[in-house]
């Protein structure tokens, strides 16, 4: 509904303003009197060609929500950003199967970014609205808009990026682009025949964009005529846009009347090498005892080398009201790059039906490390000591024990113990600090002293420094009393 607005006045200034905005293509090359304009160069496809000025009837109405059937869980996995759509790296999320122009969105998410991707019957420009808390588009500041051109020979598509602010508390929204990093939002996107592919990743803090499993997001993909980004004249502010839900999860299933599975991870962030255990449990709310013919666990898209592919066959029945438990592990190899992987379960039943069940991992570094001096800066009255704090955060499974070695630090200064000294954090995804102490002469002089260290776990080092700034005594000298 739009905002009830009690002065007569603005309310005609604004109702005739809508009726401009709803009764005309937003593009200056539509208007009476005014010549169309070829796209730029850059912006033309070769086969076929594109014809820049968008066909009657064609803008996009809003005010109706797509009313195409939605897959509404999207998996956290990271697709490769090269302009191919790989049907085993992205969630499929709608289908538009009539119009001008049809086609399939795509959306994916990490805890990086947030994925969408289009494959259309023809070139056409895409606009991409993302209400970040999905908390409604005439709501907050989290409402982004993405104008992305067409694909073209040897180049990425266009992008024009702008943010519907509707935090003022006088209900006047408006288009802004202040705090956008339109450079940090990447795109990809390729011709073959007339079928076009485009990927986008919209990094998180966009607009309040913060993925998280669990999440909802609003959104909504539409496909117009080619034009360049710049030619798209958005909606007015007060324009209420209708998007669709998109919940952004670590798991999805696919069922049958009566059996439904869940899949459990040991570990949703992961290091290479470790062993990774996963549980199918798969309930069976029928009367009847359900046969099955195998069980098959399989890594998806670029998790196929990731895990181990095990299939049983002929597995136990499932008894009538029963849930039935089937374990899995696998060692995940030991040069498996960083980025989030997906582990793939399906049950064949006897009569042939199957179900499954997928859950996504994300492989980060064993540690995250950094120096830490303490007091900062540090003051000299007399021998001062200086604790130099090293907080390491662990994802290595049970306990992290490595080797701290000090490399260079000041020759004058007295280092309590040995420069090389182990250092443990207890339990996975915890925080350790180790403390290093030095007992720093009477006569140091004020400055900037570099530390370098590293940290030497199995075959892996990491490299640490820090820079300890030492002030001189005259802060500690009272001042002289005054009389």
């Amino acid at each position: 509904m739009l905002p009830v607005i009690k002065h007569s006045a603005y309310n005609l200034l604004c109702v005739g303003a809508f009726l401009i905005g709803t009764i005309s293509f937003p593009s200056a090359q539509t208007l009476p009197g005014l010549p169309a304009q070829p796209a730029p160069p850059s912006q033309q496809t070769t086969t076929p060609p594109a014809t820049p000025t968008p066909a009657p009837g064609s803008a996009v109405d809003f005010r109706t929500r797509p009313p195409w059937p939605v897959a509404a869980h999207i998996l956290k996995r990271t697709p490769d950003l090269n302009g191919i759509i790989e049907d085993d790296q992205w969630n499929p999320f709608y289908t538009v199967a009539s119009g001008p122009i049809t086609g399939t969105v795509f959306c994916d998410w990490d805890d990086n970014y947030l994925y969408v991707a289009a494959r259309t019957s023809q070139p056409a420009t895409l606009i991409i609205d993302v209400d970040a808390s999905d908390n409604g588009w005439l709501r907050g500041s989290d409402n982004l808009e993405l104008v992305v051109g067409p694909a073209g020979p040897n180049q990425k598509p266009a992008l024009v990026a702008r943010v519907l602010d509707a935090s003022s508390a006088k209900d006047v929204p408006f288009w802004t682009t202040q705090g956008l990093d339109v450079n940090a939002i990447l795109t990809a996107g390729r011709l073959i025949g007339s079928t076009q592919e485009i990927e986008v990743a919209i990094p998180k803090d966009t607009a309040g964009l913060l993925p998280t499993a669990g999440a909802t997001i609003g959104l909504r993909v539409e496909f117009i005529p080619p034009i360049a980004p710049t030619a798209y004249t958005p909606t007015a502010p007060y324009e209420p846009h209708l998007l669709l839900d998109a919940n952004l999860v670590n798991s999805e299933v696919q069922t049958v009347p009566g059996i439904t599975p869940h899949l459990e991870l040991s570990d949703y962030r992961c290091i290479a090498g470790q062993k990774l255990f996963a549980t199918l449990f798969l309930l069976n709310q029928t009367d009847q005892t359900i046969p099955l013919r195998s069980v098959l666990w399989q890594g998806v898209g670029n998790s196929k080398n990731a895990v181990d592919t095990i299939s049983t066959v002929t597995p136990p029945p499932l008894p009538p009201r029963k849930t039935v438990k089937f374990g899995y592990k696998t060692i995940l190899p030991k040069d498996l790059p960083l980025g989030n992987y997906t582990l793939q379960v399906t049950a064949t039943l006897g009569d042939g039906r199957q179900v499954s069940a997928s859950a996504s991992f994300t492989i980060v570094e064993p540690i995250e490390a950094h120096l830490q001096p303490y007091p900062d800066p540090l003051y000299i009255a007399g021998t001062t000591r200086l604790d130099l704090r090293v907080v390491i955060t662990s994802a290595v499974p049970d306990h992290f024990r490595g080797r701290l070695e000090l490399l260079q630090y000041p020759k004058a200064w007295q280092l309590e113990g040995n420069p090389e000294r182990s250092v443990v954090v207890y339990g996975e995804d915890a925080t350790g600090i180790s403390h290093v102490y030095f007992n720093l002469p009477a006569d140091t002089k004020p400055g900037d002293y570099p530390i370098e260290a590293r940290i030497v776990w199995l075959d892996k080092t990491w490299p640490l420094h820090c820079t300890v700034h030492v002030a001189g005594n005259e802060a500690l000298t009272p001042p002289p009393n005054k009389k």
